[in-house]
């Protein structure tokens, strides 16, 4: 774990959600939208996939159509 610093506008943040009405509030609201983003990286990540699988794939798509014929 690390702990960061972020400045944020209350001002202009409590004009656009009023229910970030405290420095909890906001502190809470940010962590939860980094937590969300490093889980949509973690998708995104496990979605991508390595040379080795898709040499892998590649071969066995080459394999089938030599088979077909």
């Amino acid at each position: 774990m690390c702990r960061v610093t972020v400045e944020v506008n209350q001002d202009v943040l409590r004009d656009m959600r009023p229910d970030l009405d405290s420095m909890t509030a906001i502190r809470l609201w940010a962590q939860k939208i980094i937590d969300l983003h490093i889980q949509q990286m973690e998708i995104e990540d496990d979605e991508t996939m390595s040379i080795e699988e898709a040499r892998e794939m590649t071969l066995a798509a080459v394999r089938e159509e030599y088979a077909k014929a």
